[in-house]
């Protein structure tokens, strides 16, 4: 009897031995993040708002603590955002036309260890977003008024006598530099609630023209490159001698020369033409109501 009370107490004990030894620590398990990131635009232009979106699994893993979400912009640093309805969405303008690599993060911040001892992880789910050159300002030719409206940025106001016309006073793409030059009020036209022209209108109080036209001159040149064409109200040959002179040669002398017609010329004016791509663009300047107009309008080449 004693023998087998001794045999019993041994093996109690082995059992409880193995039992202290064995290791009991949970170890985080969460499954790897899937899915993709979806865009609200097919085609992207400058300028142009898009979202970004993700839809998050509709469960997490009990052991994770905390998730973080961001966006990361084609190496512009994360962007936290929050999950709505289990999506999270960022909605961002690119401001130069190319190939950016979006990316969507969740940082699982885990209730203990991993398996390899880390108490977090970076998932990451990546996706390429061409963004391309728009024809005229943040749009395209044959864009409707709804999506032209979400382009421009401000609210366009529809035009009295012309049913097809709305317009608003938004930031001015060329002659920032001049006084009362930062914004301007453009012009939409549409047929069958297609774009088909802009229309950009500068007024200035001046005697010196020209001198503002060619600050605009130079602007539109960086974009467009050389003008076309350039006509005047009379006197083409001429004048277009004396833009030369002054262009290569900064002869002040050409520049009083050109100030001095459009002053003096009744109903004188000057006018530039550019074209790129797909779209042609009229750069003018004459006199209305005692004010000088610096008007440019763009159309789509045929």
């Amino acid at each position: 009897m004693k023998r087998i009370f001794r045999l019993s107490l041994c093996l109690l004990t082995v059992f409880l031995l193995g039992a202290c030894s064995s290791d009991d620590t949970p170890v985080a398990n969460v499954p790897q993040l899937s899915g993709n990131i979806t865009f609200d635009r097919t085609r992207v232009g400058v300028g142009q708002p898009v979202k970004m979106s993700f839809a998050l699994p509709a469960s997490v893993s009990p052991d994770v603590l905390k998730a973080e979400y961001s966006f990361n912009l084609g190496g512009i640093a994360d962007l936290p955002v929050e999950a709505e309805n289990n999506v999270c969405t960022y909605t961002y303008a690119f401001r130069e036309a190319g190939t950016y690599t979006v990316s969507f993060k969740v940082r699982y911040l885990f209730s203990y260890p991993d398996a390899a001892g880390e108490i977090y992880r970076d998932d990451v789910i990546k996706k390429d977003l061409q963004v391309v050159a728009c024809d005229v300002r943040n749009s395209f030719w044959g864009d409707n008024l709804a999506e032209t409206q979400r382009n421009c940025g401000s609210v366009l106001e529809k035009q009295e006598g012309n049913a097809d016309l709305y317009a608003a006073v938004l930031s001015s793409e060329f002659g920032s530099s001049v006084e009362g030059g930062k914004e301007t009020t453009v012009g939409y036209t549409f047929k069958n609630d297609k774009l088909y022209m802009v229309q950009e209108v500068n007024l200035f109080d001046t005697q010196m023209p020209f001198t503002l036209v060619f600050q605009y001159y130079r602007d539109i040149k960086k974009m467009y490159g050389e003008a076309v064409e350039i006509n005047w109200s009379s006197d083409t040959e001429k004048n277009n001698g004396y833009f030369d002179a002054y262009v290569n040669g900064r002869d002040k002398t050409a520049l009083e020369a050109m100030n001095v017609f459009l002053t003096t010329e009744k109903g004188g004016w000057v006018a530039f033409n550019f074209e790129k791509e797909n779209t042609m663009m009229v750069v003018q300047c004459y006199k209305s109501n005692d004010k000088w107009v610096v008007k440019r309008a763009y159309r789509e080449k045929e």
